[in-house]
């Protein structure tokens, strides 16, 4: 089987991904980018981005990276492959991705596979995922119309939660946030804007133990964290918001991942193996943002392309 090489392979497209991509193809580097199965990645299921720079009043998270996969295209001449990776072997000098039966090789590689939501791992929760349980609200969101009755549990009480419970404010009647802790861990400016809005209703100290119900989700049974006294709760739909979790899977035992997963780098985004870089949401970093994704994307093509240039 004949493998490919290209100057450096990305792996996924959302906002390191193709900033990378745009960044090396500038280099004068031969490109591709493996964008899997959702090109644009986590951002494309956030409601409103309000912290991204050149937006006053911000912008959805699809038209942003609808714009941002557009200029992709304009400047490399081919959109991202619709393929995920499979497995990768960084052993020899010229790097292995495998997508199925296809085998790509790179003289360099950039991670850039984001996060992925996570899980409540209680019983129900499987048993009625797309059923009244679910994880993207700008997906899901618009099923809650169908409904003679509109209550949707969002369960989180950071971030994602309140972008989860923003994204619901067009076609939920009431929304209550559910949260283990005494109060929330958003961002000020995020649980400032919800507390205005008449539909939002925080319910805190409260753990979910289980979903029940028939045909669809009908109740959640929640824990109270300080009395550990149970108590049911009618809902109509359930989106989780609890955070993220590394989508790196097919790299264990590959390069150095921290206790949670996600890819320990250096400041110049250098992994454990030389000629592998990794950017955005996938590593080990203290902010995980659209803008500090595309630095990390920008930055990590730059160094990239001098280590092709080094050991070309």
């Amino acid at each position: 089987m004949d493998t490919q090489i290209y100057d450096l392979v990305v792996i996924g497209s959302g906002p390191s991904g193709l900033t990378a991509g745009i960044y090396a193809h500038r280099s004068g580097l031969k490109v591709l980018i493996l964008g899997g199965e959702n090109p644009g990645g986590q951002v494309m299921r956030h409601y409103r981005i309000e912290n991204y720079p050149g937006f006053p009043g911000g912008v959805t998270g699809a038209e942003l990276m609808a714009r941002w996969l557009r200029q992709v295209i304009d400047e490399t001449g081919s959109a991202p492959q619709p393929e995920s990776v499979t497995a990768v072997n960084f052993a020899g000098r010229v790097k292995e991705v495998s997508v199925g039966s296809q085998l790509f090789g790179g003289r360099s590689v950039i991670i850039a596979t984001g996060a992925g939501p996570r899980r409540l791992f209680v019983p129900g929760e499987s048993e009625f995922e797309g059923k009244g349980v679910f994880y993207c609200a700008t997906c899901d969101g618009p099923m809650l119309r169908t409904m003679s009755s509109r209550h949707a549990a969002v369960i989180g009480g950071g971030d994602t939660a309140f972008h989860t419970a923003m994204s619901l404010l067009p076609h939920a009647d009431s929304i209550t946030i559910i949260m283990r802790g005494a109060g929330p861990k958003a961002k000020p400016a995020l649980t400032r804007r919800l507390e205005q809005d008449q539909k939002i209703r925080v319910l805190t100290d409260r753990s979910i133990i289980a979903v029940k119900g028939e045909k669809g989700i009908m109740e959640l049974v929640l824990q109270n964290t300080r009395t550990h006294e149970t108590e049911i709760f009618p809902v109509n739909a359930v989106f989780v918001g609890v955070g993220q979790s590394p989508v790196t899977e097919f790299l264990e035992g590959k390069l150095e991942l921290n206790e949670k997963g996600f890819i320990v780098t250096d400041n110049m985004l250098r992994t454990s193996v030389p000629g592998v870089f990794a950017a955005g949401d996938v590593r080990d970093t203290p902010l995980r943002q659209v803008i500090t994704a595309a630095a990390d994307g920008a930055l990590a093509a730059e160094i990239a392309t001098e280590y092709v240039l080094m050991t070309s």
